[in-house]
């Protein structure tokens, strides 16, 4: 059986110097541990938002680190 990985929620936060990106990923049928949830990456301030959203398919959230957005 193969795991399918959906993503549910995007939030970007442009701070002073740098982009704050959180990804929420649902996994489903028998995921491995740490799939499901809050994943996280920072970016330069530089980076414009449509290279980090066309680049996420390459760079995986689902190898990002699990981290909550803050509230």
């Amino acid at each position: 059986m193969t795991t399918d990985v959906y993503y549910r929620e995007l939030r970007i936060l442009i701070e002073d110097e740098l982009t704050q990106v959180y990804v929420r990923l649902e996994a489903i049928n028998d995921p491995p541990i740490g799939i499901t949830g809050w994943h996280h990456k920072t970016f330069p301030k530089s980076t414009p938002i449509v290279d980090i959203i066309n680049n996420v398919g390459n760079d995986d959230p689902m190898f990002w680190p699990l981290n909550n957005p803050p509230i």
